[in-house]
């Protein structure tokens, strides 16, 4: 059977003086998964920022991975995965990039390309779609072994890409993060993702597409343990569907 090619995106560093420490900082828990699930993991390097569309005609699907902070090839590559209906799984900072997608899209009303993208979108605005809130990261420095101190429950919507997966509309994961995803970004009528998981203290905890484009977003982390590995199954076999025709 083919095995589909998986693009990872990775958050970057930057230093204009010491270009050692210019990196794309890739988590071997990503590409690991995505083995076990049947599919090839290709690293995705837009240095400078660069989107190349090149990379993404060469991808069936694609994870955008936690980090410190995204940039806006993120949101370029979220855009083309959008215009051509690959499907995604956002991780972490890759929910809160198709958060930054959506709120951006509200602001263009609609109407934007990867050149309004590179010139307006900037890690400044984060504030308008992202705020900061104190527990969901109680595990800093994170220790595997200490991965219980640092779950908590999600509640899943039945009628989601999730619940199918996983048969349950309370989840126990992993919770690494400090930011999170503001309510109103998802009360526009036009907007394109919805929000399908919520935690104990109503932080958005799922965003999913709404339309038949398989895109899900977690603000947590499954990829820690292999018990998840069934969310990276159903991904890598949405990624073999042939509706690519217009790459």
């Amino acid at each position: 059977m083919k095995k589909p090619i998986i693009g990872v995106l990775a958050p970057r560093r930057f230093d204009k003086d010491d270009p050692f420490e210019s990196q794309s900082r890739f988590v071997d828990n990503f590409p690991k998964r995505v083995i076990e699930a049947g599919g090839i993991p290709i690293g995705l390097l837009f240095p400078d920022e660069k989107f190349n569309e090149d990379e993404m005609k060469m991808v069936d699907g694609l994870i955008i991975q936690g980090g410190p902070h995204l940039g806006s090839s993120h949101i370029c590559a979220l855009h083309y995965a959008y215009l051509n209906k690959i499907p995604v799984l956002g991780v972490c900072l890759g929910m809160q990039t198709m958060v930054g997608y959506e709120w951006f899209r509200q602001k263009h009303l609609n109407e934007i390309d990867y050149d309004i993208i590179l010139n307006d979108f900037s890690y400044e605005d984060e504030p308008n779609y992202l705020y900061d809130k104190a527990g969901h990261n109680n595990l800093d420095p994170f220790n595997i072994k200490d991965i219980e101190k640092c779950k908590h429950k999600v509640f899943i919507d039945k009628n989601s890409k999730l619940f199918d997966i996983f048969q349950t509309k309370i989840l126990k994961m992993p919770s690494l993060h400090n930011s999170m995803a503001r309510e109103e970004i998802f009360e526009n009528d036009n907007c394109i993702f919805k929000v399908t998981g919520i935690s104990e203290d109503s932080v958005i905890e799922v965003i999913e597409s709404k339309d038949d484009w398989w895109c899900v977003g977690v603000q947590f982390h499954p990829e820690l343990e292999k018990e998840n590995l069934k969310l990276f199954e159903k991904f890598i076999k949405e990624s073999l569907k042939d509706k690519f025709d217009c790459k």
